[in-house]
């Protein structure tokens, strides 16, 4: 039995993975923006700069975080229909009877083997 918020975890691994490479770069560039604002030898006003290099990391991670959460409309469609698909009792009962039917039918198609000369 598969719920509607295992289909969500199961569809949004991959961009969660893409969050936390993203996560890293933008980390990283953070950091050298922060280093490059502080490191500056001219005399003017470096308060804007101080703030805004971490105000812009803040929105960025949001802005992320909103990305990799939020299903597009076909991943929500899977993610409301295929476990009302799955725990269907017909769609279990008539697979159960069409895997016995290709097995049956297999066997059928199955070439006999050709007896070896000398037995």
């Amino acid at each position: 039995m598969i719920t509607t918020s295992q289909m969500y975890w199961l569809i949004m691994l991959d961009n969660i993975v893409k969050f936390e490479v993203l996560i890293a770069a933008a980390s990283f560039l953070t950091i050298l923006a922060f280093i490059g604002s502080s490191c500056d030898v001219r005399d003017f006003s470096k308060r804007p700069r101080v703030i805004a290099v971490p105000l812009f990391a803040v929105l960025l991670v949001v802005s992320m975080l909103l990305f990799t959460f939020t299903p597009t409309t076909k991943q929500m469609a899977a993610i409301l229909i295929v476990p009302k698909i799955i725990n269907s009792e017909k769609v279990q009962t008539v697979g159960n009877r069409l895997y016995d039917l290709a097995v049956e039918w297999m066997d059928e198609l199955r070439p006999a083997k050709p007896e070896k000369k000398g037995e």
